[in-house]
């Protein structure tokens, strides 16, 4: 079978900012000394068999600032003239420095999406941690760069999650959108995280009347602005039951998904040096790559590509025999679980990955491969950040009050 023509790649496992938003407290609680796993143009290289295949390059994976690598720059030079993929980064913009922009609109990269979460100095310095004036100055230069050139990449989106604490932010974020050219906002609704606001009960699921009426504002002032968002039309809030009585049988069957045919994703390792977790989704991780041991050839990329759990993940995703953690995702009370009983969705969850680790190793033997590991279980259990969290979360130290 063909290499993936998705690639998404985390160039670096550490990030500047401790947005309140972000599981990256989780990953600071786990993991206190966490591996900065700097990617350099060796590892790019020993990479290369499978991102020459690519269509499309994404760089991002977990709680980290893929520009924050000092080698990014060389990145996308280096592969957009040998390969020209389609490039992507996720990121906060805050490093975006005049040079790597020069580099980006030369080599024509493609997009860049900006978390950019409030608008004002001061609710982007307590919600996001940084200084929205210097990341308003590396846009304002790529901007500019792009007129002079008379490029139209890259083309830069701007990521905005409506909750309570941003929104009076969002009048800003748009006049922002329209004053840097950016492409589009993306607008998304918070629902809630293992971060500093999950006790704080921030999203709109607990007032839908009122964030469906910002959601009402927000479109019609990007209207009268001629600012596109995306989606183009309101995703509204819905009221959260009480409980959820989970069925494991009762998911979608007609729901199809492709992504085993077509991604495959390498994300940070943060308690291991030069590693990867190596998946085809967000859903779960499979194997860890030691990219620094394992021998990266163009024939050891295919045996992973065509390793028995894939085939076997291929073989039962939109079948009737589903296997475990597919027929999770597509469980219809998924994202309501999760938004009201944290702790049962990790123990489902965790559970679920455990049991589709388990029905493969007893029904499929695959030969090792050095320096590749499949992993037995989820990487990193929701129900160990639960438990240390659970006596003390409540002693939040990021009130608003107090920031």
């Amino acid at each position: 079978m063909n290499l993936p023509v998705r690639v998404r790649i985390a160039p670096i496992s550490t990030c500047n900012y401790r947005c309140l938003f972000c599981e990256i407290h989780k990953d600071i609680l786990l993991y206190p000394n966490r591996s900065n796993n700097v990617f350099n143009m060796d590892d790019l290289r020993r990479y290369e068999p499978i991102l020459s295949a690519a269509y499309s390059l994404s760089f991002y994976g977990g709680s980290e600032e893929p520009l924050l690598n000092k080698y990014f720059g060389e990145f996308v030079a280096y592969l957009k003239r040998k390969y020209t993929p389609r490039m992507m980064v996720n990121t906060n913009a805050s490093v975006l420095t005049e040079n790597l922009s020069d580099i980006l609109v030369e080599n024509g990269f493609d997009h860049i999406l900006v978390s950019y979460h409030a608008g004002t100095k001061d609710g982007y310095k307590y919600l996001m941690t940084g200084d929205v004036e210097k990341v308003d100055r590396n846009l304002a230069y790529l901007f500019n760069q792009k007129k002079l050139k008379r490029k139209t990449k890259p083309k830069v989106d701007f990521n905005f999650a409506l909750q309570k604490l941003n929104a009076d932010e969002y009048l800003e974020v748009i006049n922002k959108a329209k004053k840097l050219g950016i492409n589009r906002i993306i607008l998304t609704r918070y629902y809630g995280g293992r971060n500093k606001l999950r006790d704080k009960q921030v999203s709109f699921e607990y007032d839908v009347e009122q964030g469906n009426r910002i959601l009402d504002e927000i479109y019609q002032t990007a209207k009268q602005s001629r600012v596109n968002l995306s989606p183009r039309k309101s995703n509204y809030w819905k009221t959260l039951p009480d409980s959820v009585q989970w069925d494991e049988e009762n998911y979608d069957k007609h729901k199809l998904c492709f992504e085993p045919w077509l991604s495959l994703h390498f994300n940070p390792v943060l308690n291991d040096k030069d590693c990867h977790y190596v998946g085809v989704c967000n859903r779960i991780e499979l194997f860890k790559i030691n990219y620094r041991i394992a021998n990266l050839s163009k024939d050891m990329f295919n045996k992973l590509w065509n390793h028995p759990i894939l085939q076997y993940i291929r073989e039962t995703v939109n079948s009737e025999n589903i296997n475990p953690i597919c027929k999770f995702c597509k469980n219809r009370s998924l994202a309501t679980l999760r938004n009201i009983d944290e702790k049962r969705y990790a123990q489902i969850r965790d559970n679920t990955v455990e049991k589709l680790f388990h029905e493969f190793h007893t029904r499929y033997n695959s030969e090792p491969i050095e320096g590749i590991e499949i992993l037995k279980g989820h990487h990193c259990p929701d129900e160990r950040y639960i438990e240390l969290t659970s006596n003390s979360h409540s002693n939040n130290p990021y009130s608003r009050s107090n920031t």
